[in-house]
């Protein structure tokens, strides 16, 4: 029987896995990409142009927060595991995410809050990412070495169904298509208006909610008390850190 530790605990990839799933591969991503391609066909660009223009866009954006996650996640890291510093940290960060991932919201159809929102979506990815740092440094309390990869595992496997009820609902009852209706053949609920896409923007908000609903069992479950502080904070953990590249180094 699972403990109610670990499930807390597995409750963070439930809660975070629409982001990957709504935001960056079947919903926002799209809706992105239709959006700023439409932009830079009227500031008069042939569509050639104006799709590569799109896709280096969404490029960039990827790419520097991309960059930015792997050059500042084995710091935070080390830094999760030097100090043990980890719930206010995964709090700053998930405040972060909720923000970023509801300001989604605003990616106009008409293009003119693209960069904003592209700005947005890169934030949210950054601040998901080093939330699941402090998460994982929880991961090695939850259980022995040989329970731990099973613990991890069905972390993943609650997550992916969580991206898939979570799609499951937006097509049905939220995202619109190009004549203004869902999967289900209807207009988005609550009153969305499809002609300004408000069905399809919803899923920042939907994103935001749905992880703050659903971190509720991490916090109340997962907290631990804080271990003893191994180090005086970044410092530590950078040597920490230099340490351990040292010795993959020398292996």
């Amino acid at each position: 029987m699972i403990d109610k530790r670990v499930w807390g605990w597995m409750f963070f990839d439930w809660a975070s896995q629409p982001f990957y799933t709504l935001g960056l591969t079947f919903v926002f991503g799209p809706y992105f990409a239709g959006v700023s391609l439409g932009y830079f066909l009227e500031l008069g660009l042939e569509e050639q142009a104006a799709g590569a223009r799109s896709q280096a866009l969404w490029f960039w954006g990827s790419a520097l927060s991309g960059l930015f996650i792997a050059l500042a996640a084995p710091i935070i890291g080390a830094y999760a595991d030097t100090t043990g510093r980890r719930m206010p940290w995964l709090v700053v960060f998930s405040v972060v995410f909720f923000t970023s991932a509801w300001a989604l919201w605003y990616t106009f159809p008409d293009g003119s809050t693209l960069v904003l929102s592209l700005i947005a979506f890169n934030i949210a990815l950054i601040a998901i990412e080093f939330a699941l740092i402090f998460t994982n440094a929880v991961l090695p309390s939850l259980g022995t070495k040989a329970e731990i990869g099973r613990i991890s595992g069905n972390g993943a496997a609650l997550g992916y169904w969580g991206g898939v009820v979570s799609l499951f609902i937006v097509l049905l009852l939220l995202a619109e298509n190009d004549i203004g209706k869902t999967l289900l053949g209807i207009e988005p609920i609550l009153g969305l208006d499809p002609a300004a896409r408000e069905g399809t923007r919803s899923v920042g908000p939907f994103i935001a909610v749905w992880f703050a609903v659903f971190m509720i069992p991490y916090v109340v479950y997962a907290r631990a008390p804080c271990p003893p502080s191994q180090g005086n904070g970044i410092k530590d953990a950078m040597g920490d850190l230099m340490a351990a590249l040292r010795g993959a180094y020398e292996r």
